[in-house]
């Protein structure tokens, strides 16, 4: 198992920006901004390939510190995780410059791409069934966390309803709205992948190890 992690934010049009027609209401009009605002989480699958061009050496080098040091890397799941957001802001001025937005958020979360390699020295179709089994047990881990995480987040995007952003000018805006965005989700992010992570060293346990090697061993 590995991965790498693609993450693209983009700032959308911005909506026009019409002067509040008092100060005094400011904050209410903000907040009502903000109760209008939209959340979106989609997940999109991608087909599996398969390399088979590497020996159990190469395998182990691109594994990594995912490698055990007491089994020899039969096969390997390489995800690429890739993340695209977009942002489009409601937004309001003051009568001061002072500006609040409330962004509307579609987060795009899928691969671009998921690579099963089973190791060369594989000699038998019985051997590559073994180590596909296994491979596609950590295909399963990205595919299930990614569809279920991808609604986990929507919900908590949502919950609790988020504040206005508040800026000083129309330019700082344009200039900090996606950092602010990016900040939101960054974390929800790595809490997927804490769980991908832990997800996948549950089936590459010793345990887990001696079973291929088991059924490895009655193969004809």
């Amino acid at each position: 198992m590995a991965w790498r992690h693609a993450a693209t934010a983009v700032l959308a049009a911005l909506a026009s920006l019409p002067a509040s027609a008092a100060a005094a209401d400011f904050t209410e009009r903000c907040d009502a901004l903000a109760a209008a605002a939209r959340v979106r989480v989609n997940f999109t699958d991608r087909p599996v390939t398969h390399d088979n061009r590497h020996d159990t050496v190469a395998l182990g080098r691109r594994a990594g510190a995912a490698a055990s040091r007491h089994h020899s890397v039969l096969g390997l799941t390489h995800a690429t995780p890739h993340r695209r957001v977009e942002v489009t802001a409601r937004a309001l001025v003051d009568t001061d410059g002072r500006v609040c937005a409330a962004p509307d958020i579609v987060l795009h979360l899928g691969f671009s791409a998921i690579t099963v390699s089973l190791a060369r020295e594989l000699s038998t179709d019985c051997q590559r069934r073994v180590v596909e089994r296994h491979e596609q047990h950590h295909v399963a881990i990205w595919r299930n966390h990614y569809r279920a995480g991808a609604r986990l987040i929507e919900t908590r995007l949502r919950q609790p309803p988020a504040a206005p952003l508040y800026f000083a000018s129309q330019q700082a805006m344009q200039r900090e709205l996606s950092a602010r965005v990016n900040a939101r989700i960054d974390p929800l992010i790595q809490q997927l992948h804490a769980g991908i992570g832990a997800a996948h060293a549950s089936i590459d346990s010793p345990t887990a190890y001696r079973e291929v090697e088991r059924q490895m061993r009655a193969c004809p």
